[in-house]
């Protein structure tokens, strides 16, 4: 039999020890279950703190060439499900052209009746979007044309069923 300390009495080492070890382990419990929390938090704010936008990378240059003037560069990226592979080229009068092809995650193209629509505008926010009209050529691939833009910052924006992507170019003078 264990003699229990009496109220009032001093307890031994080895109560002690127990004891301390009990208040690191409560410790442990406590920082990691805090941790934990904090990682689920993160995560449900991200919900509603991620954007509905996606940028395209521009993936290499075009080389100047009649009709592309200015030259131009191929942009890539990845839009909701839709892979987005592109062309972009400016002639002399500063007309950007634009050439786009969306893959579906089965290398499939996107349908004919995909909704969406391409505008542009400018990258410091300034002025109002200009839509640009698309033409099909096959599903998944549509070209379009602007008028002759300004010199400056633009941005392209392609708007899909719930998500935007944007590829950044400048027109030069």
């Amino acid at each position: 039999m264990t003699k229990s300390p009496t109220p009032g009495s001093t307890p031994t080492a080895r109560q002690a020890a127990a004891a301390s070890g009990a208040r690191g382990a409560q410790l442990l419990v406590g920082l990691i279950g805090g941790v934990f929390l904090l990682l689920i938090a993160a995560f449900v704010a991200m919900i509603f703190l991620v954007h509905d936008e996606v940028r395209l990378n521009a993936v290499g240059p075009i080389a100047a060439a009649p009709g592309a003037e200015r030259g131009g560069v191929v942009f890539h990226g990845t839009a909701n499900i839709w892979e987005v592979r592109g062309r972009l080229t400016q002639d002399s009068a500063r007309q950007v052209s634009f050439a786009i092809d969306l893959v579906g995650p089965t290398a499939q193209p996107a349908p004919a009746g995909l909704q969406l629509s391409l505008s542009l505008e400018r990258a410091d926010g300034t002025g109002t979007p200009i839509a640009l009209g698309h033409r099909l050529l096959r599903p998944g691939s549509l070209v379009a044309t602007s008028a002759p833009l300004e010199t400056g910052q633009w941005r392209l924006r392609l708007t899909l069923p719930e998500i935007e992507a944007l590829q950044e170019f400048s027109v030069e003078p």
